[in-house]
């Protein structure tokens, strides 16, 4: 039989537990850096991206804009809207609402690398865009896989909304494709 003073006891010691799985749960969650890119622009902050891309003779381009509509302490809202162009003819998509929460849940550790381990390579290069210039890092990753070469190229920046200012990638083999993203414009907040 429980006396009062052991189902304090017994209520003390349920509630350190949860503090620690408290804790621990927090142990859990990261900063997230989508989050954290556009965190610190103001609402009405907006990017505009040129996509170009070609695989098996087709050619297709894509305008995409992603617009910072609200930004709290828990999460940023974006609006992205995209019109594509297939076969010459242009079609507006439906706009998108992503929601990016200040936290994520961390990510599990990579996978030991099997078989060959991709080339990277990293340098910084200034990309003027509109009339800004702005200070990009870039990484460079080759594969080769399945009788395939893949080279990407990507240049980020912490002074855009979103970091990415351009990505470029090739692929040769038993199938060829190219697709080059680009910021075009931007009006920062």
């Amino acid at each position: 039989m429980f006396r009062p003073r052991k189902l304090a006891a017994l209520g003390a010691v349920l509630i350190c537990f949860a503090f620690i799985a408290i804790a621990h749960a927090d142990d859990d969650m990261i900063d997230n850096p989508a989050y954290q890119s556009w965190a610190k622009f103001k609402a009405g902050t907006w990017v505009e991206y040129q996509t170009d891309s070609e695989a098996a003779g087709s050619k297709n381009a894509i305008v995409t804009t992603q617009t910072l509509k609200e930004l709290t302490p828990e999460k940023a809202t974006i609006v992205i809207q995209s019109s594509m162009v297939v076969a010459g003819k242009k079609m507006d998509m439906p706009a998108q609402t992503q929601e990016l929460t200040a936290k994520i849940k961390r990510p599990p550790a990579a996978p030991a690398a099997t078989g060959d381990a991709p080339k990277t390579d990293q340098g910084t290069e200034d990309i003027k865009v509109d009339d800004k210039t702005f200070s990009c890092k870039w990484t460079q990753v080759t594969t080769e896989q399945n009788g395939m070469k893949t080279t990407s190229k990507t240049w980020t920046s912490d002074d855009v909304p979103g970091s990415v200012v351009k990505i470029e990638s090739e692929s040769s083999g038993s199938m060829t494709s190219t697709t080059k993203m680009a910021l075009v414009k931007c009006a920062i907040q």
